[in-house]
């Protein structure tokens, strides 16, 4: 750009005037010149923020991002890792494999790979919610009870308000969800409680949000983008390091 772009604004007709230029991702950077490796950890307890509990206050709003490591924080997990494959490191792109709601059969995903999308979903820390292509959503809701169908079918509804009362429902009798996904060694299974893929309090005291969402667009039914929901539940590490640079994600039960 002609000009640095942190204050200044360009049109579209002006950015698609030069050339395009790939820049690699800061951890890679700083892993290069030996700052930190490239290696970055999350424990978060929620995918939106929790609210009448007293703001940044709340312990429901508070979590750790480390730069650099994550296996030497015993203090915020319990166990051994569960390690997921990495497919290619364009945005941590994952082999998801099925997914069982309770104790119902488990949904085959089809594998999916072409040159724009190389697999069939991404682990990705920077997205609130499990969005999920229309086809596979379907097939997920179908395996609730019809009044739990009804409500998440509500909240995940682009032309509704999205939240619901949350005296409709009683999370103790709604599914946990597993995905199971490819591993080293092994399929992984990661389970994510309806606490996790409900965010009640949100957006106002009283109201519930599904953490679920619709993907739009082509080829939507191709990509599952597992947000925060799928690590809500656990201590995650990115780890581009491994696999010689292709990387893995290390999930362990969080503290």
């Amino acid at each position: 750009m002609p000009c640095d772009t942190w204050s200044k604004r360009y049109a579209y007709r002006r950015v698609i005037r030069h050339k395009i230029r790939k820049m690699r991702p800061c951890l890679t950077q700083l892993a290069r010149e030996g700052v930190v490796s490239d290696r970055i950890s999350f424990y978060t307890r929620r995918s939106a923020i929790h609210v009448g509990g007293g703001g940044a206050k709340d312990p429901l709003n508070r979590g750790w991002m480390i730069i650099g490591g994550g296996e030497e924080a015993h203090d915020l997990y319990t166990g051994t890792f569960q390690t997921v494959k990495v497919l290619t490191d364009d945005y941590y792109n994952t082999n998801l494999k099925a997914v069982i709601v309770g104790n119902t059969p488990p949904i085959p995903v089809p594998r999916h790979a072409t040159r724009s999308t190389p697999s069939n979903s991404i682990v990705d820390s920077g997205t609130a919610s499990l969005d999920l292509g229309p086809r596979l959503l379907k097939r997920i809701l179908a395996n609730f009870s019809a009044g739990q169908r009804a409500l998440l079918s509500a909240s995940i509804s682009e032309t509704s308000n999205r939240s619901v009362a949350m005296s409709r429902l009683d999370l103790k009798t709604w599914p946990d969800l597993v995905f199971v996904l490819q591993g080293v060694g092994g399929d992984v299974r990661l389970k994510v409680r309806p606490r996790d893929y409900w965010q009640v309090n949100a957006p106002r005291v009283g109201r519930a949000t599904a953490a679920i969402t619709a993907a739009t667009g082509p080829g939507s039914d191709s990509s599952q983008t597992l947000g925060l929901p799928l690590m809500n539940g656990y201590f995650t590490i990115f780890d581009g390091e491994a696999d010689h640079g292709r990387g893995v994600i290390k999930f362990a039960t969080r503290k």
